[in-house]
């Protein structure tokens, strides 16, 4: 009996220092990895689970951000009342500990005879509540699954702010388009590919908001903002999704990659861009326009850098011109507006 309560214990740390490696080496990857390998530790510690949600707190209520097993498929993204304790992730979320099945607590999933509710805490805040259940009628070795648990939530805190870095310096978090060296790198690579096709072309428009300073010398930086989101709102209406890509430059300045058509074809569209920045209704009074320099490759630039700098100097051109137009580069022989 000795032996086989000492083998017992040898197996459950050797199944417990297996978990934290493995959800070490998820938290390289994502949340969503972290998340993976949890469920994963969970059924090698009780193979009667069958159905593993994961709630991630969103406001004043649980999203569930992971479900996995047959009878869990259809319940991604389904929300609960943080503030409605019958329900058993919400229980564990209120008390700050593990919740089981019973009387006053109905099920996440009607079919469950068990469950259990264990939340995830980093730095005392609340990240994230695992819901295990069953058909069986009872989860055993449930204190191993909530050491579980708890040995995710470093790896899981971990792969969040990895995440939020990658996020931050990817998209702006004022309008959500590209930062810019998210958008350099994205442009230096269209281009290293560009150099492999035949008769490849893709065109950059660089982009100023006319009077902006006006704006927030006048109207406050907040009604700034809404100017600059606005401006971004109509760069993504004029640019194809999933073809093209537009960026934030910094300041009231913005940039896309026209990709796919050839030079003529992106000075129109810029042009239509600037008139449709001309009758867009801001909400303010002052006057909204766009002076706007397109360049193209491979014939203004080869090089990111250069191509950036040429339609850099076409836009000023359309500003030293009277602002509100499109200029483009010559072929590296100066520049002239598009009438």
């Amino acid at each position: 009996m000795l032996k086989a309560r000492s083998y017992d214990a040898e197996r459950r740390q050797s199944e417990v220092l297996e978990a934290v490696r493995v959800l070490t080496a998820a938290s390289r990857e994502s949340t969503a990895a972290v998340l993976a390998a949890l469920d994963g530790t969970l059924r090698v510690l009780d193979s009667s689970i069958d159905s593993v949600l994961i709630f991630a707190p969103a406001g004043e209520e649980l999203s569930c951000v992971y479900a996995a097993g047959a009878r869990a498929e259809h319940y991604q993204g389904v929300r609960l009342r943080r503030d409605r304790a019958a329900s058993l992730p919400a229980r564990a979320a209120l008390c700050a500990h593990r919740a089981e099945l019973n009387a006053d607590a109905r099920p996440v999933i009607p079919t469950d005879r068990c469950a259990l509710a264990i939340p995830m805490f980093s730095r005392d805040e609340l990240t994230a509540v695992v819901y295990a259940s069953s058909v069986e009628a009872r989860i055993g070795n449930a204190d191993a699954l909530v050491r579980a648990v708890a040995q995710a939530a470093s790896p899981y805190a971990l792969a969040a702010e990895r995440e939020a870095d990658r996020l931050s310096a990817t998209f702006d978090g004022l309008t959500g388009l590209y930062t810019p060296r998210a958008f350099r790198e994205r442009l230096q690579e269209q281009i290293s590919r560009a150099r492999l096709t035949k008769d490849a072309s893709l065109s950059l428009w660089f982009i100023d908001t006319d009077h902006f300073k006006r704006v927030n010398d006048t109207l406050g930086h907040a009604t700034g903002d809404i100017v600059l989101q606005r401006m971004a709102a109509l760069l993504r209406e004029h640019t194809v999704r999933g073809v093209d890509l537009a960026a934030r430059n910094g300041g009231d300045e913005f940039c896309a990659i026209i990709a796919n058509v050839h030079k003529v074809a992106a000075i129109e569209r810029a042009r239509r861009l600037c008139d449709a920045v001309r009758a867009y209704d801001f909400g303010v009074n002052v006057p909204i326009s766009a002076s706007i320099g397109v360049a193209a490759y491979p014939y203004d630039a080869v090089e990111a850098n250069e191509l950036l700098e040429m339609a850099d100097a076409a836009m000023y051109y359309s500003k030293g011109a009277g602002r509100d137009r499109v200029s483009f580069a010559l072929n590296g022989a100066g520049f002239a507006v598009y009438r």
